[in-house]
């Protein structure tokens, strides 16, 4: 009866880690569902928070300093984003990440993604950004 419950068990975490995956997709904001004016800060915060959690293997204390939205072109826009965090290992440095995250805004409200450029200075890691994850997120934005 013992191991019964224990294939049981097994079977369900096997079942709940895959969701939890997926979940964590669905956390991430949307450029195709942008909130209004006044929730806009916090939107922006979450973008900028997704892509320095993509750049680097664990990021604490991520917060937005400063964001501006200019013009890049016709129906083209950059959203430039400035995040202080600190490193997991050096929790007492704090790193400045810059984030541009270029955008077709031709479709009206529902923006596309074209491009994330991301910058820090984090000199302390030997580890270059993690340039794989930052561009997957452009489909996990434009979802």
């Amino acid at each position: 009866m013992r191991a019964h419950l224990t294939r049981a068990a097994l079977f369900l975490i096997a079942l709940a880690v895959p969701a939890s995956l997926f979940a964590a997709d669905d956390d991430l904001p949307s450029f195709r569902k942008r909130p209004d004016k006044d929730k806009e800060k916090a939107w922006v915060e979450e973008v900028g928070t997704a892509v320095v959690k993509a750049a680097r293997l664990g990021p604490k204390a991520i917060e937005l300093d400063k964001y501006e939205l200019k013009d890049a072109g016709k129906g083209r826009k950059d959203l430039a984003i400035t995040m202080t965090w600190r490193g997991a290992v050096l929790i007492k440095r704090p790193f400045v990440s810059t984030i541009v995250v270029q955008v077709d805004v031709s479709g009206g409200e529902k923006w596309k993604v074209l491009g994330i450029d991301y910058q820090d200075d984090n000199r302390i890691s030997r580890t270059e950004p993690d340039a794989t994850k930052i561009r997957n997120l452009i489909e996990k934005f434009n979802r």
